[in-house]
């Protein structure tokens, strides 16, 4: 943790000139322990979040999400103007971090022993006396407050990325007819964790692509110099998205690689959203009928360092094939363009 902490401490001293030693504890304390104090009272939590949002005014002091260390961010509040719908939004995703977040005084200490590598006025004195009082929660000075004026909530950062595109399918959700929306994206950028995400927060239908992969008899010859000549459009487009538009009931039999058998037909009822995951969803052929369309890419260095870890020995076969596939796909169909486009380098 040292090692990222002291990234993020660096980070946020350029960024605010103003943090004094509390300011720096504040901010070593939340990357450990995060919002764990939310599973006390969620009701006051979020009313107390929509009276500060309605509050918030100008631009926030930093980027959103800002990180804070120990995979989690600062979300400044007032960037987005639909309250109505971020709060509840905002509420949701920190009781998540709250749950799901672990800290204790190990972690603790790493991140105070960075800040004593920090030559600021006043911090040795601070943490010292700080430690003999246990280290207990503290306020952002007086003077960062004046500088700043300070408006956020902790969650976690891919969560923190990932808002605005979850705020746009809970758009999709509150207009009241059947909507069907994409997350394409690199191999590894976190398609499938976003699609988790968002079937937990929303009432939603998630279909994903790899059940719609051609039988090797029915490619094309040559079908791989065709971008999604592996995939069966067609049928996608009608047992999937047809009905889906209409609200109607979606019933398909996926598509098993490893058997190349179907499986036995999977029924889903109408719901108010239908999320499609999965690479090539954005196709040419397909991307005309969503209501909203997200595209997540990462770094390719971090690409094949989470491919590498997910994957292990089958990792070969994503460098060797899949990959080359879907990038070819990529720089043929453009299916970032018009898209909402997330970059998840940072995010695990």
């Amino acid at each position: 943790m040292t090692a990222s902490f002291s990234a993020v401490l660096a980070d946020h001293a350029a960024r605010y000139p103003a943090m004094e030693p509390r300011d720096f504890a504040k901010l070593a304390y939340q990357s450990v322990f995060g919002p764990e104090h939310l599973l006390r009272d969620p009701e006051a939590f979020q009313a107390a979040l929509d009276r500060e949002w309605a509050e918030a005014e100008g631009p926030a002091p930093a980027p959103n999400p800002e990180a804070v260390g120990g995979d989690l961010c600062r979300f400044h509040l007032g960037a987005e103007a639909d309250r109505s719908l971020a709060v509840p939004l905002l509420t949701r995703l920190a009781l998540r971090t709250a749950r799901e977040h672990t800290g204790g005084p190990a972690e603790l200490d790493r991140a105070l022993a960075a800040l004593e590598g920090l030559s600021r006025p006043g911090m040795g004195a601070f943490l010292d006396r700080w430690r003999r009082e246990g280290c207990p929660p503290v306020h952002h000075s007086d003077a960062f407050r004046a500088a700043y004026r300070p408006h956020y909530r902790l969650i976690r950062l891919s969560y923190g990325g990932y808002f605005p595109a979850l705020l746009a399918l809970a758009r999709l959700i509150g207009s009241g007819r059947p909507a069907v929306a994409a997350v394409d994206g690199r191999c590894g950028s976190g398609k499938t964790s976003f699609a988790q995400l968002a079937e937990e927060l929303f009432p939603c239908t998630v279909v994903h692509m790899d059940d719609y992969y051609l039988p090797p008899d029915r490619r094309a010859p040559k079908w791989e110099e065709i971008p999604g000549g592996n995939m069966d459009l067609e049928r996608f487009a009608r047992e999937v998205l047809a009905p889906a538009r209409r609200g109607e009931a979606v019933s398909y039999r996926p598509y098993q690689c490893r058997t190349g058998t179907f499986a036995p037909a999977r029924l889903l009822p109408p719901r108010p959203l239908t999320l499609v995951e999965g690479s090539y969803s954005l196709h040419p052929a397909l991307r005309d009928q969503y209501d909203l369309r997200v595209f997540l890419t990462c770094s390719p260095e971090e690409q094949l360092r989470r491919l590498k870890a997910r994957e292990g020995e089958r990792f070969s076969a994503f460098s060797g094939r899949w990959i080359p596939l879907e990038e070819r796909y990529r720089l043929a169909c453009r299916p970032e363009a018009d898209s909402l486009t997330v970059d998840t380098t940072p995010f695990f």
